[in-house]
């Protein structure tokens, strides 16, 4: 599909844009994606059935683009592989995750392209549209929609943000967009992430680590949070925030954390 087409389509959601609220209309986007799942490469690494693509590369950091539609979950067995998203509409009615990493897995965009990770229906457990047993990297120069309608946006151990692209993470009122153990941004950085519609924007057991970015929450509870001694008296909490842009709006909470934990030094907050 043209580059045109999709950047149509990403106006379109978001041409009803307010100071109090973002919505995003999955079920407009779908409507675009007609043609089926592609993986590339398509080895033996791969396997390809009926509501799941499992990706077992013999070694580390393989990277396998993925473009089309798909309704099931996409599963990545080995450690640092790299799914690179390149006009891609991944979604999971089931309940569970749309993608899921049983250990390190990175997700990636293609310049350009606009994709949706998306899970729906029912579950008793807290899934997420993108779900990893171990630590998560996200990045790229497209744009990357992880909606989690059965309750958070992408949940992880450890989870780092990269690239120049635009990430948008929603859970639902009892969720979050991102639910982690640590959230770490390094220096120079250039990408936009849009925290939308949840409980929590960022939810994170220890640490919120953010050096470099544009933040934008719109419409949470609480933009960011993590536990407290009360939660787990043995571990550290934090909020530490030494550069890139925070903008808030429409939320209730800008940070809860740990008493006298929260550092803002050479970052730019806006308050809508």
């Amino acid at each position: 599909m043209k580059k045109t087409f999709f950047l149509l389509i990403s106006i379109l959601i978001f041409a009803s844009v307010s100071a109090e609220s973002i919505s995003v209309n999955v079920d407009e986007a779908r409507k675009s994606f007609t043609e089926p799942v592609t993986v590339t490469p398509s080895d033996k690494s791969v396997s390809i059935s009926k509501g799941k693509i499992i990706l077992a590369p013999k070694k580390e950091g393989s990277v396998y683009t993925i473009s089309g539609y798909f309704n099931g979950q996409i599963q990545n067995k080995t450690k640092n592989t790299v799914i690179r998203l390149s006009n891609a509409f991944i979604e999971n009615s089931s309940g569970e995750a749309a993608i899921y990493g049983e250990v390190k897995t990175e997700i990636s965009s293609a310049g350009g392209s606009v994709n949706y990770v998306l899970s729906a229906g029912k579950s008793q457990d807290k899934t997420a549209a993108f779900q990893c047993r171990k630590n998560i990297e996200i990045g790229g120069s497209g744009s990357i929609y992880f909606i989690g309608n059965v309750y958070h946006g992408v949940k992880g151990d450890d989870v780092k943000l990269k690239g120049s692209g635009n990430l948008y993470f929603q859970g639902t009122g009892e969720g979050s967009g991102i639910n982690c153990e640590n959230l770490l941004v390094e220096k120079e950085k250039s990408f936009k992430a849009y925290f939308l519609n949840s409980k929590n924007g960022i939810k994170a057991d220890f640490t919120i680590d953010v050096a470099s970015g544009n933040f934008f929450f719109n419409g949470n509870k609480t933009a960011l949070k993590t536990d407290s001694r009360k939660d787990d008296p043995k571990s550290p909490h934090s909020i530490t925030l030494s550069g890139g842009t925070i903008s808030l709006s429409g939320n209730e909470t800008f940070y809860k954390t740990e008493e006298n934990a929260y550092k803002a030094k050479g970052v730019r907050i806006i308050q809508e």
